[in-house]
């Protein structure tokens, strides 16, 4: 009688199928980790993105109150930076408003001796795995007008 027995057979598969689940397994860890990888890296990106359009604009800033509503005036225009919905949008008094980043989930303004304003923006976002991923970015701008 030539061929495997039953026993053999099961046996076979067996260790066919753990080695197929520790395969399984090793691709599975490696879609996440890219994954992860892949979403903190566009998070850090829109935070960039964010505080260079914001550094660029706020150095040509004329005046800064950070009590008004609009705290920056900017040639003439006075305007405010504000988080909506995971959006950074510049919004123009009496003007209009564009998006500056998307997952933002914070920005602070700070003002140290009148003509330095110092800038903390946290982005954020989660993975399909409900990790959140975050991204803080600090900077310090010297008013030049």
């Amino acid at each position: 009688m030539k061929g495997l027995s039953l026993v053999e057979l099961m046996i076979a598969m067996l260790i066919f199928s753990i080695i197929l689940g520790a395969i399984y397994g090793v691709m599975a860890m490696g879609q996440s980790s890219y994954q992860t990888g892949e979403i903190q890296i566009v998070v850090q990106q829109e935070a960039r993105k964010a505080m260079n359009k914001i550094v660029t604009e706020l150095r040509e800033a004329s005046s800064v109150n950070l009590g008004d509503e609009y705290p920056f005036t900017i040639w003439t225009q006075r305007i405010k930076y504000e988080v909506v919905n995971g959006q950074l949008q510049r919004i123009v008094d009496g003007g209009t408003t564009t998006v500056l980043a998307n997952d933002v989930a914070n920005i602070q303004f700070t003002l140290y001796g009148g003509d330095v304003v110092y800038i903390i923006l946290t982005t954020q976002k989660n993975t399909l795995f409900g990790r959140t991923l975050s991204a803080n970015l600090n900077s310090q701008v010297t008013l030049r007008n």
